[in-house]
């Protein structure tokens, strides 16, 4: 149900979009096609910006650049440990 109602709302501002380059170049020529078209990327950039400043994640008080903040990224960073350590393993033979 997410998905139709967010194609439904993508399709209806993907429309709005065209009629207003439309629109502007009937009014105004090419300038303010050029207008309304960076006013669009602004908005459409803010959109996704926000949309991933949600889903991104957050760092908790007190905890350093190198600590996990995660399972996923705490198991990433063993991981990486222990591959350094065995190379410094090898190389120490």
């Amino acid at each position: 149900m997410a998905i139709r109602r967010t194609q439904f709302w993508g399709t209806v501002l993907a429309v709005a979009a065209a009629l207003a380059v439309v629109v502007g170049y009937l009014l105004g020529g090419p300038r303010l096609v050029w207008g309304v078209s960076a006013v669009e990327v602004l908005l459409v950039m803010a959109h996704v910006a926000v949309r991933f400043q949600v889903k991104a994640h957050v760092r908790w008080a007190g905890e350093g650049p190198e600590a996990a903040h995660c399972e996923r990224c705490r198991r990433a960073r063993e991981r990486l440990d222990a591959r350094v350590s065995a190379g410094r393993a090898v190389r120490d033979q």
